[in-house]
């Protein structure tokens, strides 16, 4: 039996693994929503060990972009992975990304938030990030250079 066709975001089939459409097939890719626990010893959040680390990313509904919540470490860098990959195709000519609900980013989630940028500003967008947690600024404090194109809402 041969394989169906690979999906593509244009032509309405199923989204990739991990991402899935909330409303209905006639949403579009811009409201996905990427929400999985990882399985972990939950000692890298902070949050005790035995429990599950989790990273949810929920679409906006008052302007393009997505509503980041939990952590974002090693145990959630897969979860981060796709979240930045759906918010990266979201049309218009900024693209928000509320990280008010964010416990934690270590240095590599950070750099995926700078690819992420890269690849929108590449577009001719705007990444514009609302909320960043503490851990982001004390990244952004020690990289500078590789973090001066984060663009932070005031």
């Amino acid at each position: 039996m041969p394989s169906p066709p690979s999906p593509r975001r244009d032509d309405g089939r199923v989204p990739p693994v991990g991402v899935q459409q909330p409303y209905g097939a006639d949403v579009v890719w811009a409201d996905a929503v990427v929400r999985c626990a990882a399985v972990g010893t939950g000692t890298s959040t902070g949050t005790g060990a035995g429990a599950v680390p989790t990273l949810t990313a929920l679409p906006m509904r008052d302007r393009p972009g997505a509503l980041l919540s939990g952590s974002c470490d090693l145990d959630t860098r897969p979860i981060l992975s796709a979240a930045l990959g759906v918010v990266t195709r979201i049309p218009g000519p900024v693209v928000h990304l509320d990280l008010s609900a964010v416990a934690f980013l270590d240095a590599a989630a950070v750099a995926a938030l700078v690819q992420a940028n890269a690849t929108v500003t590449g577009q001719g967008r705007r990444l514009l990030l609302h909320d960043p947690p503490y851990s982001l600024r004390k990244v952004v404090e020690m990289f500078p250079d590789e973090c001066a194109a984060l663009e932070v809402a005031a």
